[in-house]
């Protein structure tokens, strides 16, 4: 039997060491995580924002609901998206969505602080296949607060619809609060691509910061209801399956 020289081993070891240390270099990438809430509110387990939008995280579902495609950017005093925690979310009416989790303020002087959430939302594919879309969406603006002549908003958009979601807790002016926020969608939808803005501004004689902690996001969803001429079709198609098993069985 022939043996190989030493050397001839090297080329192979050096190669396997390569494709070793590539490999443990490589990052671990996980799929969709489920942050359905089984008790209350929200779900115990978290994401952080940063690795939905580097995409070490693909995406989460919560509930019927898929959401993935994130993207952060900030400026001024807005939170890094390593400090932001996704959550899922239940609202009262049993609707599912997911909530942002972070220091987001702006604090007194050197002007506004502002950030930009984008992600999609998804109806998950078993729940597509009995008909059901999106029907509305609904935001709600927790812990928030503000100093003398202050304003701290989220307003909401989405691509290629014309509704829009706004929020709001402000001593500008007259001043006043809206905590709350809710849209309908008609038709019912099977995606949303939704853009977040976030904006806090403390004012040059306020001694706090413009902050809210926590910002929920809910979508509800509606069973389409087929067209009377698809509705026809169904029928005959299952008028004429019945028809050919009776044949059969003839």
């Amino acid at each position: 039997m022939m043996r190989l020289h030493r050397m001839t081993y090297r080329p192979i070891l050096a190669a396997l060491l390569v494709t070793t240390m590539l490999m443990a270099a490589a990052p671990v990438r996980a799929a969709f995580i489920n942050l359905t809430p089984t008790n209350g509110v929200n779900s115990t387990a978290t994401v952080a924002l940063s690795d939905l939008v580097s995409g070490a995280v693909t995406g989460i579902t919560v509930g019927d609901k898929i959401f993935s495609g994130f993207n952060y950017s900030f400026i001024g005093d807005m939170p890094k998206p390593v400090d932001v925690q996704v959550l899922g979310f239940k609202d009262v009416d049993g609707n599912w969505g997911v909530s942002f989790h972070g220091a987001f303020l702006d604090l007194p002087g050197d002007g506004a602080s502002d950030a930009a959430i984008r992600f999609n939302v998804d109806i998950d594919p078993a729940f597509l296949a009995r008909g059901l879309r999106i029907s509305d969406a609904h935001l709600f603006l927790n812990g928030s607060g503000v100093g003398p002549d202050s304003v701290f908003t989220v307003d909401e958009s989405f691509l290629g619809n014309n509704q829009t979601l706004h929020t709001f807790v402000s001593t500008i002016g007259a001043g006043g609060t809206k905590m709350s926020d809710s849209t309908v969608f008609t038709p019912p939808v099977q995606t949303l691509h939704v853009t977040k803005d976030i904006l806090a501004l403390a004012g040059p004689n306020s001694f706090l910061p413009a902050r809210a902690t926590v910002i929920d996001q809910s979508f509800s969803q509606s069973t389409i209801v087929p067209e009377p001429a698809a509705a026809m079709l169904m029928l005959v198609g299952m008028a004429g399956f019945g028809l050919k098993r009776n044949r059969q069985r003839g």
